[in-house]
């Protein structure tokens, strides 16, 4: 498996348990959602 197909099935793994795990709002919190995983996959590491 090269580097870029393990980065890809990293990617659809990490989609995958976001979908499991954190179930889709009702539409009027769909931003506040977006942000709280967003900073949950990419901000939360920085601190």
């Amino acid at each position: 498996m090269t580097d870029e197909e393990f980065e890809q099935l990293m990617a659809q793994a990490r989609a995958e348990a976001r979908r499991t795990s954190f179930p889709a709002p009702a539409s009027d919190e769909d931003a506040e959602y977006a942000f709280h995983t967003q900073h949950a996959e990419f901000g939360a590491p920085a601190h």
